[in-house]
């Protein structure tokens, strides 16, 4: 793209035509200087998502920038995950995160989503409560180990989970077996060999009546 192109779809399109060509040719050779013109569309496609009307602001456009560069980090962060500790996780999230979302759905709050707040706190977005060191720990952990989904909000995922426990059955409503499966209540071991050892021996007696009518 010759600069010629280049600045007339900067002027058009991030500046509405309301910039000089002073203005203009600033934003091309040094505000936007690391946007190469193959992703000069890509950039305003991103900006103009923002709802930023630049009208002649410079600041602005630098902002979109930034943003922008982050957004294309993190992408590239999410495709390698490059993490295997957590602190080095936490140090990233600390350095890119404050005040945004850096996960959800992520166990153990697989029904909300966990923010980090300006003085790096992570907040659940349900209770509005700062974690504690144990569940932060299980956070981090999980987080770590599915890197491809910091900073995704997963708004979609959580209304089902959300449904699908609301609509679930009640206790009442269950049989013995669906109890067992769904973890309602918990047998031990002993109990549960007493339980199939009894299963197992019906079958055996229903064998042994099958067996003496076909004598008959």
């Amino acid at each position: 793209m010759k600069n010629e192109m280049r600045e007339e779809f900067i002027s058009s399109v991030l500046f509405n035509g309301k910039a000089d060509k002073t203005q203009v040719k600033f934003a091309s050779q040094s505000v936007l200087k690391d946007i190469s013109d193959d992703k000069l569309n890509e950039f305003a496609l991103f900006a103009l998502s923002m709802k930023t009307k630049y009208d002649n602001s410079i600041q602005m456009l630098l902002n979109a920038v930034n943003e922008y560069q982050k957004e294309q980090y993190l992408k590239t962060i999410r495709a390698t995950k490059p993490f295997d500790n957590i602190q080095s996780l936490r140090n990233f999230l600390n350095t890119y995160f404050k005040g945004k979302i850096v996960g959800s759905g992520i166990a153990p709050f697989i029904y909300t989503s966990i923010r980090l707040n300006d003085e790096l706190q992570f907040i659940n977005e349900n209770t509005q409560r700062v974690l504690n060191s144990e569940d932060e720990c299980e956070f981090l952990e999980n987080l770590l180990n599915s890197q491809d989904l910091i900073g995704i909000y997963r708004a979609d995922l959580i209304a089902y989970r959300i449904s699908k426990r609301d609509n679930a059955p009640k206790n009442g409503e269950l049989s013995e077996l669906e109890k067992i499966d769904c973890g309602v209540y918990v047998m031990d071991k002993e109990a549960a060999e007493k339980a199939w050892a009894r299963l197992f021996g019906l079958i055996d007696e229903l064998k042994g009546l099958r067996v003496a009518n076909d004598k008959l």
